[in-house]
């Protein structure tokens, strides 16, 4: 039986597979909404007569050799207000930033504070409904982030357990995790459909 995207994927494919020929295993999206009615079929929700928004977002996998590059853009004068991002590897390293926020970086487990003391949590889904306020139902968060990349790189441990110790198989799947990192983007640009996958592919 063939499994198909969801219509909301289906908007940004050719935009995940680019991503995919890179090397970069995308584990979750959205496309950028700005202003559909509630009631759309593929991007509505909530109460009728309302309009709903989305900021465009990735988390996928990549290698450090890759990161390196894409922080270095991601820290540029000219990105670095438009995004924020998480980064984690299975060494426990993490890295965050946004607009108005210095760049943080630990190996120490997260206390849910962000940089400059303050939580660092952003809205990428809300909507605005008549004599509602905002509601905004979905949020990419610093401590969320860290608790699924310590989850996520411990999936990648059980995985190479499948296989006997010395077999290639493992040996692959613990190279590969040492040297990949779980990276989020948020682009803030809610109304430039294509904002983060031209940064993306530049």
């Amino acid at each position: 039986m063939e499994r198909s995207l969801n219509e909301e994927t289906h908007a940004i494919k050719s935009q995940l597979l680019s991503l995919i020929k890179k090397g970069w295993w995308t584990v979750a999206s959205q496309p950028a909404i700005n202003g559909v009615r509630s009631t759309d079929p593929v991007y509505g929700w909530g109460p009728k007569n309302g309009f709903v928004f989305q900021k465009a977002f990735v988390e996928f996998f990549i290698p450090s050799s890759d990161w390196e590059t894409l922080k270095s853009k991601l820290e540029s004068e000219d990105v670095k207000e438009n995004v924020s991002w998480y980064a984690s590897n299975a060494a426990g390293q993490f890295h965050a930033a946004g607009p108005n926020s210095a760049l943080l970086s630990s190996s120490l487990p997260s206390n849910g504070r962000g940089a400059n003391g303050t939580s660092s949590t952003n809205a990428v889904t809300w909507g605005a409904f008549p004599g509602k306020e905002i509601i905004t139902p979905t949020i990419i968060e610093e401590v969320s982030f860290r608790a699924w990349a310590e989850e996520a790189f411990g999936i990648w441990d059980e995985w190479g357990r499948v296989y006997e110790k010395g077999s290639k198989s493992k040996k692959l799947i613990e190279e590969t995790r040492q040297d990949t990192w779980l990276v989020n983007i948020i682009h803030h640009g809610y109304i430039e459909k294509e904002g983060l996958w031209e940064l993306l592919s530049s």
